[in-house]
């Protein structure tokens, strides 16, 4: 093989790096405290939410599905986090309180998706239902108002507090997203997990349970969800019933852009970290030119469409 066509197949294999290399390269230009620590810690602090969101979404994609409940799986456990809380006059209790809805939620998909043996198409349709149910509970749960939480060391520190001078969301994100690297790579449930995706036939010949492994994907991802809205009442002490809405469409974008596919199973933390990190550049660099909010939607959708293209053309 030339020297050339190499340099070619690099290129189209690191196509999400390059990516990032640019925005990197544009956030610098456009202004000169881009590479400030300050901003650099803000920048990570920023997209930590999202960042375990897209963990969430990952796994099941990887799984050949994907997660449209997720958004609700926050506001859900958002509302649930706070208001058990004052009930209980404890934080332990609305930190289990939303793990508990959270993994229900994604538990509730699982199931569905193995009673319908379902893939990406039945997905779409179940977890867009679930949604619906976990917005429908979450507005039920505080009546359609915001509720406000405490300012309780612990929130304080995982909201806004720094360890080692690094944000502790950051830092319980990247956490996550090393120990789920791990389990898919260096286990067999993990390399279960990304043969189900890859190539759902030779799954079940391998004796694989397609249902549990998809079962554990959705749960997680509505764990992971939680957590992240664990992490959003911490930072904002207040929670509204529609704290996720959007959410679910930022961990895809952010998913995908990143490089994992659901075409082959292919995908990882690696391009979560790439994608979360493009994602975020993409919105601060919209902010600082002063791009009303609405358009930026236009420009994030049309990055999307781009990512999916351009996985597709990586197959040929």
């Amino acid at each position: 093989m030339g020297v050339g066509k190499k340099i070619v197949l690099w290129i189209r294999d690191n196509t999400n790096l390059l990516i990032l290399l640019g925005m990197i390269a544009a956030g610098a230009v456009i202004t000169e405290n881009f590479f400030t620590l300050s901003n650099i810690m803000n920048l990570f602090n920023r997209v930590s939410i999202n960042g375990i969101m897209a963990i969430g979404f990952t796994l099941t994609f990887l799984a050949g599905g994907f997660d449209l409940s997720i958004g609700s799986s926050l506001s859900l456990a958002a509302v649930l986090c706070i208001g058990v809380e004052k009930a209980t006059g404890t934080p332990v209790m609305g930190f289990l309180a939303a793990l508990a809805a959270g993994a229900g939620m994604g538990l509730l998909n699982g199931i569905l998706m193995k009673l319908t043996r379902g893939e990406a198409g039945e997905a779409f349709l179940i977890t867009l239902g679930t949604s619906l149910v976990g917005t429908s509970l979450a507005l039920t749960y505080c009546n359609g108002l915001d509720i406000y939480g405490t300012t309780h060391p612990w929130y304080k520190l995982l909201g806004q507090g720094r360890i080692g001078g690094f944000p502790a969301a950051s830092l319980l994100w990247i956490l996550i997203m090393v120990i789920i690297q791990i389990v898919l790579k260096r286990t067999v449930a993990g390399r279960h997990l990304l043969l189900t995706g890859a190539n759902k036939h030779a799954a079940f010949l391998a004796g694989i349970n397609i249902g549990k492994i998809k079962i554990i994907a959705f749960t997680l991802a509505g764990c992971l969800a939680a957590v992240a809205g664990i992490v959003m009442v911490a930072r904002t002490t207040a929670a509204s019933p529609r704290s996720g809405s959007g959410a679910d469409f930022d961990a895809a974008i952010a998913t995908i852009i990143g490089g994992n596919s659901i075409i082959d199973g292919k995908g990882g933390m690696v391009q979560v970290f790439i994608g979360v990190l493009i994602y975020g550049l993409i919105t601060n660099i919209l902010n600082l030119m002063g791009v009303e909010s609405h358009v930026q939607y236009i420009v994030k959708g049309a990055v999307l469409l781009f990512a999916i293209c351009l996985d597709k053309l990586k197959k040929r």
